[in-house]
Order: structure tokens, then C-alpha cells, then sequence
């Protein structure tokens, strides 16, 4: 094996970890910050199967709904120190 091939296989490993990372973390986000699925869904127009999703850590947006919710003056803080690892 060339070592191209081996630091693209480590690599992807490493995004895999870190997407299973980021739904964990954008899961925190939802719960301390919305009160149920439903106030989140209409916080961020998504369908409610969505935001349960995301409740449950089943899975996260991708750059659109992390730049909704730092756009927001209420969630900016605390998904800053959230995404960072501060929180």
C-alpha cells in the first residue's frame, strides 16, 4: 500500500468519528436549548421527524442549520461554546 492510500483510509475514519461526534454534540444543542422537537422544528422550519431526529441524536444538519442557530442572538453563545467544546 502507498502511503496516499493509507492516510485516505485514516482520514475518512476520522470524519466518520468526528460526524458521530458532531450529532452528539448538535443533540446537546437541541436539548438544553429548545424544549421539545417541535419548538425546534419551527425554530429552524424543519419537519418534525427532523428535529426528533436530531433530539435523538439520530443524525444533524449540515452547515445551514449550525449557521441558523449562530445567527441567532439567544443560541449564539452557547452553540459557539458548544461546537468548541467549551460547553
Amino acid at each position: 500500500m502507498s502511503p496516499r492510500k493509507i492516510s485516505a483510509r485514516t482520514h475518512k475514519l476520522e470524519v466518520l468519528s468526528y460526524r458521530q461526534h458532531f450529532n452528539a454534540v448538535w443533540q446537546r444543542i437541541m436539548t438544553e436549548n429548545f424544549e421539545t422537537p417541535a419548538e425546534a422544528a419551527v425554530f429552524f422550519g424543519v419537519d418534525p421527524s427532523t428535529a426528533e431526529n436530531w433530539f435523538d441524536g439520530r443524525n444533524a444538519p449540515q452547515g445551514w442549520g449550525v449557521g441558523w442557530l449562530l445567527r441567532n442572538p439567544e443560541t449564539r453563545a452557547f452553540a459557539i461554546d458548544a461546537l468548541a467544546g467549551a460547553a
